[in-house]
């Protein structure tokens, strides 16, 4: 099993075995590639392009993609991915820094949600197509990941897919074994402020491992932007969770942080905890226990 940090600044922590830094995250914002990390795009969910450009975002019958649409559960705003001058500003971005790059990470490289995109352009192509609208919105899905995985430069190429390993294909146009031609990993975000109950991890964890043809990583949540400790989950729930998905076969974790720092206040505690990485002991998941304990090693 592998390990990994997910960062929003290009500062690398050691003890894992892939450094992702988000050089272009959700809120629009681009960074500088570092050459020493990996590096993760969000494509079409750009809260600054959404702003400069609300035409371009995506729309539905019940209203555009955007935060503050009470219809839909959102995290940031999302333009259509039909949108040539989005796609091409997107494509420029990640070509560029697999330049540079061990490695490209894409995420938001799909539709909003179940109903959309309704605009003219993608209600046209979908016409055009003969393809029903389900299969049309995989089918866009999918040659976009091609056109990805054609400029990356033979680098290997994470995909992010949002976790719903039984609905992926009607909400987001996932066509996971259509992707699997294209994807080396898939990337499985379970972002949450709590994880007091890690049985339901395991079940999606479970769902993704059985329907997805490549190695499969999981992504937990330690301290994104805008947290402080107080409202994010304690270490020993984050490192039950892990050890206990780790035994659903997945082939790595990684672990979300906006600085290193806080990966590394996250990586002492775990090995400090010697009672909770005890009681895990047993639960199948040894591969990460055997994390901690290297972890100990980097802080004596």
């Amino acid at each position: 099993m592998k390990f990994g940090v997910f960062l929003y600044q290009p500062e690398p922590v050691e003890g894992v075995d892939y450094n992702f830094y988000r050089q272009k995250s959700e809120s629009g914002i681009v960074g500088k590639v570092n050459p020493e990390m990996y590096t993760n795009i969000a494509v079409f969910g750009d809260n600054n392009m959404a702003a400069q450009r609300p035409d371009w975002v995506s729309v539905s019958s019940f209203g555009p993609a955007l935060r503050t649409n009470p219809r839909f559960n959102l995290r940031w705003d999302v333009v259509c991915m039909t949108n040539p001058e989005a796609r091409e500003y997107n494509l420029k971005i990640i070509k560029e820094s697999a330049k540079l790059s061990p490695g490209i990470s894409i995420s938001s490289q799909h539709f909003a949600d179940q109903g959309f995109c309704t605009c003219p352009r993608c209600i046209a192509a979908q016409a055009k197509s003969g393809l029903s609208w389900v299969e049309w919105r995989a089918k866009t899905v999918t040659d976009f990941l091609a056109e990805v995985k054609e400029i990356v430069s033979g680098k290997p190429l994470f995909v992010n897919c949002l976790p719903d390993p039984m609905l992926g294909k009607l909400r987001f146009g996932y066509d996971f074994e259509a992707m699997a031609q294209y994807a080396d990993y898939f990337v499985i975000p379970m972002f949450s402020k709590g994880y007091p109950t890690p049985w339901y991890w395991e079940t999606i964890a479970r769902g993704f491992k059985s329907v997805l043809k490549k190695p499969v990583f999981v992504n937990f949540y330690v301290r994104g932007p805008n947290e402080t400790w107080d409202t994010v989950a304690p270490t020993n729930q984050i490192m039950t969770v892990a050890t206990r998905v780790a035994r659903q076969g997945v082939d790595g974790i990684i672990f979300l942080a906006e600085k290193a720092e806080y990966i590394q206040k996250f990586q002492k505690e775990a090995a400090a905890d010697k009672q909770t990485r005890e009681a895990l002991k047993g639960h199948g998941g040894d591969d990460v226990l055997e994390l901690f304990a290297r972890w100990e090693k980097l802080y004596k």
